[in-house]
């Protein structure tokens, strides 16, 4: 793992979507929300879309194959999938084949091979290999600076549990609690619910010497317990609906002077 790290971002670097197929992924991912799903159908359309390269039809038709869910149990079919996307090189299979690989499902279990899979999906970009590393780097290495480099680059892809992450880092570790604060706040736009949670409870009880603020409190509570009912909501403009105040002797950056505010730029934080 001793190399410098390039930010990538997946939508670079996957292979494009044949749109017929999309078509049919898409049907199978709105079947698969139903309260009752014909998961037989389900994995149907994933598999005509699977056959002509669909990469996400691939990755969900082997979940299904994992969980016997539509199709026969078969680990056997499920890496084959996955060994599909990355023959054609793309990031989520290597992640795929990196997660397994650590577990022992299906192929021999090696920390080696994992993390070289994990790797390579970083380096093409996926999210989730990002964070995984990221969190080795800090956590397990201390190696901070790289391991901030993974998980902010995947949280500039709208990858709520990078966001999460850094949180826990800047709060935790860098005690940097307005840059915290900032990530929660992303966490929890994207749909992560441990991120209105947190603030929630800053502003509720006055942690880490912010000034208790129900109105604050009570906004992220809403939002926390509308993420627990329904996973999948958003709230794009959480920011400018439900604004932060600076800490009171951090301001909006520990590391910045007091008096600076946040731009709205990418690299403010």
């Amino acid at each position: 793992m001793a190399y410098e790290f390039q930010c990538v971002h997946e939508k670079g670097t996957a292979p494009p979507l044949n749109p017929v197929a999309d078509g049919w992924f898409q049907q199978a991912r709105e079947l698969s929300r139903q309260r009752l799903p014909d998961w037989a159908q389900v994995a149907r359309l994933y598999q005509q879309a699977a056959d002509k390269d669909h990469w996400k039809a691939m990755h969900n038709l082997a979940e299904l194959y994992l969980r016997g869910k539509g199709v026969p149990k078969d680990t056997n079919q499920a890496v084959d999938l996955y060994l599909r996307m990355v023959k054609r090189e793309v990031p989520l299979g290597y992640y795929d084949m990196g997660v397994i690989t650590q577990r022992g499902v299906g192929v021999v279990q090696s920390d080696r091979d994992a993390m070289l899979f994990l790797l390579r999906a970083a380096d093409l970009g996926n999210p989730n290999a990002q964070t995984h590393i990221g969190y080795i780097y800090i956590h397990e290495k201390r190696k901070y600076s790289v391991g901030l480099g993974y998980l902010k680059c995947a949280a500039r892809q709208d990858f709520a549990d990078a966001n999460f992450k850094i949180a826990s880092y800047y709060k935790n570790i860098d005690r940097n609690y307005p840059v915290a604060m900032h990530y929660y706040q992303r966490a929890a736009s994207l749909g992560e619910s441990k991120g209105a949670m947190n603030i929630s409870e800053v502003f509720e009880s006055g942690k880490f010497q912010y000034d208790k603020n129900e109105k604050i409190a009570q906004a992220y509570g809403k939002i926390w317990d509308q993420l627990l009912a329904d996973p999948s909501l958003r709230f794009p403009t959480l920011a400018k609906d439900h604004p932060l105040p600076p800490h009171p002797i951090q301001g909006y950056h520990a590391d910045k002077d007091i008096n600076w505010k946040p731009t709205g730029r990418d690299d403010d934080y």
